[in-house]
């Protein structure tokens, strides 16, 4: 199969509509970061230039959701919005004084409590979410698009049968279940500071979906997986790359350069999934990286070199201004336009005070991730790469 890109045109998709966005900005932990991300990037004109389609997102049904979730799962989240329990059914609300108990135990069942607490739409976002980046999916598998945005999508936690870490619906899994129809070997790349547990647990036994992951890794910080060191002769295509705190630009880039782009050329995919979480930025709340708006730039551009199917998704941040600002950046290094590093005026202008300006530089934490420790996650990434059957050339003109 040829999956290079042979255009001379660029061919990007932009997956947004108003009403989505509205629903995306209710999800607790992000509280209006989509309408904030996407009125940066229409401000700054990128949605009207003419190597970037719009194109609207669309609902999952059922039969979709449950490729991966389990059914018990998504009926009890279209139930459980009115927690007045007058939608729940018996098993759901118990009776007397156990009913708040019992429905409480549900909650906790499903993950839908404490970092997923339910809210109102939670049932349509999850059900937008998912079926925008399925629809990514099929856009790519089409060849309508080279490359598809979806920034709402990236919910990198979810597992089958529960919500967690801020995360309702695994869009990715659905995502590159869809991918996998035509798409013989897919390759998944993680930057969110989190560890993409989810992911992984979906496709670690299948050597179709590399799964590589790039997070901070220390006792009690969530969701206290992907060590690296756990993988089992049944683990198929799982690499985790645990990284200390004060991770640099300089860092990040050598790890891509020395350990990802091999792993690339040993994998070759046939498609590309790229999780932007940018809570790894200097400045986030979380506070453990010391990542630039260059530093996901970067790593962007690298990837596009390779020349495949590239699904690109969101996913944490949470320091609203700066994942709008790095989100901006990086749909116009998809594009190829350079953008002002003036915020340009606009709804939200007053967000970005007091210097009004797109770039957010690296932090000054002591990166803890020395040349001696690099070469522990060298020979980690070398471990672990040994499940990995390298694919002979099938045709690919690259």
């Amino acid at each position: 199969m040829t999956t290079s890109a042979s255009h001379t045109t660029k061919r990007i998709a932009y997956i947004y509509s108003a009403e989505y966005t509205n629903i995306a900005s209710l999800l607790p932990s992000n509280i209006d970061r989509s309408k904030k991300v996407h009125a940066l990037i229409a401000a700054y004109g990128l949605l009207c230039l003419p190597e970037l389609t719009i194109v609207s997102p669309r609902r999952a049904t059922t039969k979709e959701l449950c490729r991966y979730h389990s059914r018990d799962y998504v009926d009890f989240l279209r139930r459980v919005e009115d927690t007045n329990t007058s939608d729940l059914d018996e098993e759901d609300q118990g009776d007397g004084d156990n009913r708040s108990d019992a429905l409480e135990d549900r909650l906790e069942e499903y993950g839908l409590r404490y970092d997923c607490a339910v809210f109102g739409g939670i049932a349509l976002y999850a059900e937008f979410v998912a079926g925008s980046t399925i629809e990514a999916a099929t856009l790519l598998i089409d060849d309508a698009f080279d490359t598809v945005i979806h920034w709402d999508g990236g919910r990198h936690h979810a597992k089958k049968d529960m919500a967690a870490g801020f995360c309702i619906v695994n869009d990715i899994v659905l995502g590159i279940m869809e991918l996998q129809k035509s798409y013989d070997r897919v390759m998944y790349i993680d930057l969110d500071v989190h560890h993409g547990d989810g992911v992984e647990n979906a496709f670690q036994f299948t050597d179709k979906v590399l799964t590589v992951s790039l997070h901070h890794y220390a006792e009690g910080f969530y969701p206290g997986t992907g060590s690296g060191t756990l993988t089992t002769t049944r683990t198929k295509a799982v690499v985790n790359v645990p990284l200390k705190s004060g991770l640099s630009e300089s860092t990040l880039s050598r790890i891509f350069d020395e350990m990802l782009e091999p792993l690339f050329k040993n994998y070759s995919p046939d498609a590309v999934v790229l999780q932007c979480g940018v809570d790894g930025m200097a400045g986030d709340p979380l506070g453990k990286w010391n990542l630039s708006i260059k530093s996901y730039a970067d790593c962007l551009k690298k990837i596009m070199a390779w020349k495949r199917p590239l699904m690109v998704l969101g996913g944490g941040g949470y320091k609203t201004s700066s994942a709008a600002r790095c989100y901006a950046n990086l749909t116009s290094v998809v594009i190829g336009r350079q953008i002002s590093d003036e915020i340009p005026e606009h709804e939200y202008f007053e967000d970005y005070a007091p210097d009004f300006m797109l770039q957010v530089g690296a932090g000054r934490q002591a990166d803890e991730n020395t040349d001696a420790y690099i070469e522990q996650i060298r020979k980690l990434i070398d471990a672990q790469s040994q499940t990995l059957q390298p694919t002979k050339n099938r045709g690919r003109q690259d």
